[in-house]
C-alpha cells in the first residue's frame, strides 16, 4: 500500500471510489456480531411486514465501510480524526453502493485535511452524506 502525504492533496481532488456489496449473508453475521435482532436485517418476508422493498443494510455497517473507504485513501501512516454521516435513505443487499470523497480543504502545516464523503446508490442517488477530518503525514508541525 502506498502513502499519501499531505503534499500530495490540493483542494478539489477526488477520492478513488469504492465499491461494496453486502450479501444476505453478511448481514446476518453482522446482526449477531452486533447483537443487532431486528429481522429487517436478515428475514426478507418481515422486512415486507414493516414496509420495506428487501432486507436492508445496517446503518453502522455502512458507516464501518465509509471509515475502511477513508483510511485505506489515508495509508497506514495516515489517521483518520473525525467522521460524520447519516443515513438518508436505504441499501439493499446484493447491490453495489460505491464511496466517494473530495477535498474540500488543506491544511499543509498541521497535515490535516477536511472532506465531503458519501455513499451512493447503484442509481447515483447519495444515500448517506457525510464529512471527515484526516491527518496525513508530511506536515511541518
Amino acid at each position: 500500500m502506498s502513502q499519501i502525504t499531505i503534499a500530495d492533496v490540493s483542494v478539489g481532488d477526488t477520492l478513488p471510489v469504492m465499491e461494496k456489496a453486502a450479501t444476505e449473508a453478511q448481514l446476518f453475521l453482522y446482526s449477531a456480531a452486533s447483537h443487532n435482532p431486528h429481522r429487517i436485517h436478515y428475514d426478507r418476508e418481515y422486512a415486507g411486514v414493516e414496509g420495506h422493498a428487501d432486507l436492508l443494510v445496517h446503518g453502522p455497517l455502512q458507516g464501518s465501510w465509509l471509515t475502511q473507504f477513508l483510511t485505506d485513501w489515508a495509508g497506514p501512516g495516515g489517521r483518520l480524526l473525525n467522521v460524520n454521516w447519516q443515513n438518508r435513505a436505504s441499501a439493499y443487499p446484493n447491490e453495489v453502493v460505491t464511496f466517494h470523497g473530495t477535498v474540500t480543504a488543506v491544511d499543509p502545516d498541521n497535515g490535516i485535511v477536511d472532506l465531503d464523503v458519501e455513499e451512493r446508490s447503484p442509481d447515483g442517488r447519495v444515500i448517506m452524506p457525510g464529512t471527515a477530518r484526516v491527518s496525513l503525514p508530511g506536515g511541518a508541525a
